[in-house]
């Protein structure tokens, strides 16, 4: 059975660092919206680009699981119906679901992301503490209910708001 591979985090939780661990150790192909759009040239700021790349991404995500292939969809899926939508589509494809959780403090967040700024190197998103305020009120953190519907939770940090 194949595996869909999840995260639920907001930026600077720690998303694309586990994703290339998993990615490294063979459990699946990891597809990255962010990264994609940086090998492209684009900048982030170009929204209507990543939404689209978001969503075609996704659709070959549902081709490899029906062939028989894990994916690691590094998404930060921060609200529930986005959620639903995967776990959904990947049962349809008839794959497992491992849900990683990221409840990372707000410090925390804006700490990571003011050094990943700082540093600078290609590919990162940059993200501005404005963008982290937007973003944590935007977040839904999955319920019990949700979190009871897939087959492997595995959580990182420290307890939410």
């Amino acid at each position: 059975m194949t595996t869909l591979t999840l995260f639920c985090g907001l930026p600077g939780a720690g998303k694309t660092t586990l994703a290339t661990r998993l990615e490294a150790q063979g459990l699946g192909v990891r597809l990255c919206t962010d990264e994609w759009q940086g090998a492209l040239g684009r900048g982030h700021d170009d929204t209507e680009l990543h939404e689209r790349l978001q969503r075609r991404l996704y659709e070959h995500a549902l081709t490899l699981l029906r062939h028989g292939v894990d994916v690691i969809l590094e998404d930060g899926l921060w609200t529930a119906p986005e959620r639903a939508e995967k776990l959904e589509d990947a049962r349809a494809c008839g794959a497992r679901v491992e849900l990683h959780v990221f409840d990372m403090p707000y410090d925390v967040l804006r700490r990571r992301l003011a050094d990943r700024l700082a540093a600078s190197r290609p590919g990162d998103h940059p993200v501005t503490e404005d963008g982290l305020a937007r973003a944590w009120d935007l977040f839904q953190p999955p319920s019990p209910d949700e979190l009871a519907l897939v087959d492997a939770v595995r959580r990182h940090g420290g307890g939410w708001r």
